[in-house]
């Protein structure tokens, strides 16, 4: 290179320098180029990601113009950072607690107060009282009996292929709801809120009367919305992922299943959750069943349960789940 190769390319740099902040409020999506060009640009949705697209620099996530002006609304009282506790045992500290936390069990506020942490009855199966598997005898089409019975032919021969929770995927709607683990229940203004320990996963039955879309893309819980009938809740659920099935058996449902629900205070520590599922591709008729929850003790919390961290288990070729018995062994 000579001497005016290397003082044009110079140049460039230097010209790329100061122009490339100006180019990157106004690059078109999937601009591709510099780091910062990719921040602020709108990125294209692909895959599974959100449908949100990233947006510029100047707007938050649905286009508003960013706000960071500190100094409007309502001020925090002023904190002196440099006296907070830097240990745990002083942290715990800073919380007012109530010496009889633990030791008086959750009075409902009300018949529709379904507030606490709830513990289901009867097993995993999706009928309660009764295993996964054949005995379930679900009312399912012919062509939806056909893949139930070749995944309990496919558990009998030691490759089971119906179980999509064994390789970490979430459970779905209506699974999440026959928890071999505990839920936890918290009422808002306008939203039931369902807190499951397994996978974290959450349910948000609206009840503030808005609508349910009727084409939804389909996620693993689906939308919901309630009212109250009298001291029942009544859901009603539909928008379920295809790929979820309602118990370990690998009983199956299609991605036209919509959830009818009514939940409702036996008492003050027994919820009830009155299951219609209706699904014209897979069942031949409604099915009805009715789950049973009990509260937990006072004491009682939700573990942080991530899948991932338990080592997923691999699936070969053929979609069977497999099990590793012993470092570098797969079975």
């Amino acid at each position: 290179m000579n001497g005016k190769d290397f003082a044009l390319g110079a140049l460039c740099l230097i010209l790329q320098a100061v122009i490339a902040p100006a180019d990157a409020q106004t690059a078109p999506a999937g601009a591709s180029g510099s780091e910062s060009t990719r921040q602020t640009a709108p990125a294209v949705a692909s895959g599974s990601a959100s449908p949100r697209h990233a947006a510029p620099a100047a707007t938050d996530l649905i286009g508003r113009p960013v706000d960071l002006d500190l100094s409007k609304g309502v001020q925090a009282p002023p904190r002196d950072a440099s006296k907070l506790p830097s240990t745990f045992e002083g942290a715990a500290k800073t919380q007012p607690v109530n010496p009889h936390w633990a030791a008086v069990a959750y009075k409902p506020k009300s018949r529709r107060d379904l507030t606490g942490i709830w513990i289901n009855q009867g097993g995993i199966g999706w009928k309660p009282g009764v295993p996964p598997g054949r005995a379930q005898s679900p009312p399912l089409t012919p062509a939806y009996a056909k893949i139930f019975q070749q995944h309990l032919a496919d558990a009998d021969a030691g490759k089971p292929t119906g179980d999509p929770t064994a390789n970490c995927l979430p459970p779905g709607m209506p699974r999440v709801m026959t928890m071999t683990y505990p839920m936890e229940i918290t009422m808002g203004t306008n939203r039931v809120m369902i807190f499951a320990e397994w996978e974290s996963q959450v349910r948000r039955i609206f009840t503030d009367g808005r609508p349910l879309a009727s084409d939804p893309d389909p996620t693993y819980n689906g939308q919901s919305a309630g009212h109250w009938e009298g001291n029942t809740l009544v859901a009603t659920s539909f928008g379920f992922r295809d790929d979820t099935n309602m118990e370990s058996s690998g009983l199956p449902k299609s991605d036209k299943a919509i959830a009818y629900e009514r939940i409702w205070l036996a008492d003050d520590d027994t919820l009830r959750d009155e299951f219609t599922l209706v699904d014209p591709v897979a069942f031949a008729k409604p099915w009805t069943v009715t789950k049973t929850y009990k509260r937990a003790p006072p004491d009682f919390e939700l573990e942080e349960y991530v899948c991932l961290e338990n080592n997923r288990n691999p699936v070969d070729a053929s979609g069977a789940t497999q099990v590793i018995l012993k470092s570098g062994d797969k079975h």
